[in-house]
């Protein structure tokens, strides 16, 4: 940057990365959610197998 006179604008930098960094947060959280509401069960509910067992 040797000879340069333009000052950098502290303002500007670093928003597009911001932004990508935003969106993948976002992203990895709607599938974390969506692996999680597919397959969690809930603690008082039986398996199927133990239901079809008693039965």
């Amino acid at each position: 940057m040797a000879g340069s006179t333009e000052q950098p604008n502290p303002n500007s930098l670093g928003w597009g990365f911001a932004a990508v960094i935003i969106v993948l947060a976002i992203a990895a959280n709607v599938t974390a959610y969506s692996i999680h509401k597919a397959t969690y069960l809930k603690p008082d509910k039986a398996p199927a197998a133990a239901e079809a067992a008693s039965h």
